[in-house]
C-alpha cells in the first residue's frame, strides 16, 4: 500500500515536513539508543529505550516524507516507503545515521532479547 493510499483511507495525514522536527526526532532517537546500551539498566528499561529509539527513527522518516499518523505502529509499516524517500530528501549525513541507528537497534534488540 502506498502512502497516498493510506491518506485516502485516513491512516495517514499529509503534513509539510519540518527539518528541525526531523533533526530533533533523530537526536532523541540516538540519545535513547545510546542509553539502551547501558548494561546497568534493567532489561525492561533497555528494551523500552531501544524500541522508542526505533520508533523515533521511523517517525522521523515518516515526517520527512510529509506524513503523520496517530497510530504508533503505522510508522513502522511505512518504513519500506519512507526510508528511501528520506534518504533522497536529506542527502547529507542523515541517511547514513538512520541506517547505522537501525542496525544498532537490531543489535540491541538481539542482546536484550537473549537476556
Amino acid at each position: 500500500m502506498t502512502l497516498e493510499n493510506l491518506v485516502r483511507i485516513n491512516q495517514l495525514k499529509q503534513e509539510v515536513p519540518d527539518k528541525a522536527e526531523f533533526e530533533g526526532l533523530l537526536k532523541a532517537a540516538l540519545d535513547r539508543l545510546n542509553d539502551a546500551q547501558n548494561s546497568a539498566l534493567t532489561f525492561a528499561s533497555r528494551f523500552d529505550l531501544a524500541y522508542n529509539a526505533a520508533h523515533g527513527l521511523a517517525l522521523a522518516a515518516l515526517r520527512a516524507a510529509g506524513y503523520r499518523s496517530g497510530k504508533r505502529y503505522m510508522v513502522f509499516q511505512c518504513l519500506v516507503h519512507t526510508l528511501r524517500w528520506t534518504q533522497q530528501r536529506f542527502a547529507c549525513s542523515q541517511p547514513a545515521t538512520i541506517d547505522v541507528t537501525l542496525l544498532s537497534t537490531k543489535v540491541i534488540w538481539k542482546q536484550t532479547n537473549s537476556c
